[in-house]
């Protein structure tokens, strides 16, 4: 297996996996989405609520904040999940807009991961008094959970003949988009790190002097961070747990057999 890095950003990542199956990319992919822990809102206790919205309107948009999730004081490629609860109060007075940068937690290490997102607008005289409690899971058992988004595509190379009048505007726009172009004295060779779509005029080309190869074993994947993890640390630790599963499943296989 191999992992050449397209692009790194703060909270996204492209990379090209070679020499796996589709079975294993697309095992990752759901890894990294479903497996990966993070801490989310699960309980809500309201004192006071007077704003417009009901509880467990609050209570969703709490839920759905991506919380800060420290990598190194949790075995998060752990099968099993730690209990521990962290507690996020909140107690706001209108008028104003309250967002999640106003919760405080008992824990510095989690806190929200974007401050800037609102939660309730209050009028004047109107009060929220909440705690809100976090703890780990996993995106399999609720999308609160996910640490972000991944997805892959086949790396493929598309054949253009130059016997095509106007192959270089095809060219041109392979360039535009930052795709490698080989050129030959008969063909245009590109590659698809990133979707790649043709104009309608050379439709008529398509499948004759203009063939798509797909790249065996080869696949272009995106991950992007919510913010609860750093994303190079989503795809590590859903290796990790991939790693474990099978070991487990190995494991059990030889009770089995004996």
């Amino acid at each position: 297996m191999e992992v050449e890095i397209l692009e790194k950003r703060e909270d996204s990542i492209r990379f090209v996996l070679k020499g796996v199956s589709h079975t294993f990319a697309n095992a990752l992919r759901r890894a990294i989405i479903g497996d990966v822990p993070t801490f989310a809102v699960d309980e809500v206790e309201f004192f006071e609520n007077d704003s417009a919205l009901f509880d467990e309107i609050i209570a969703h948009r709490l839920a759905m904040i991506p919380l800060k999730t420290p990598v190194d004081r949790f075995e998060l490629d752990a099968l099993e999940l730690d209990e521990y609860t962290v507690t996020l109060s909140l107690e706001s007075e209108g008028p104003g807009m309250v967002y999640s940068g106003d919760l405080k937690s008992d824990d510095p290490d989690i806190t929200p991961a974007n401050p800037n997102i609102p939660i309730v607008k209050l009028a004047e005289g109107q009060k929220v008094t909440l705690n809100a409690y976090a703890k780990l899971g996993r995106g399999k058992d609720h999308a609160k959970w996910q640490p972000g988004y991944a997805y892959y595509k086949y790396l493929t190379r598309i054949h253009v003949s130059k016997e095509i009048p106007e192959w270089k505007k095809l060219k041109k726009l392979a360039e535009r988009r930052k795709l490698p172009v080989e050129e030959t004295d008969e063909e245009l060779v590109i590659t698809t790190y990133k979707s790649f779509y043709f104009p309608r005029e050379f439709d008529t080309y398509r499948g004759t002097l203009i063939k798509e190869e797909v790249v065996p074993d080869t696949f272009v994947f995106t991950v992007e961070s919510n913010g609860e993890l750093p994303v190079e640390e989503m795809v590590s630790i859903a290796l990790k747990i991939l790693m474990r599963k099978s070991d487990r499943f190995i494991n059990e296989l030889h009770k089995l057999a004996v």
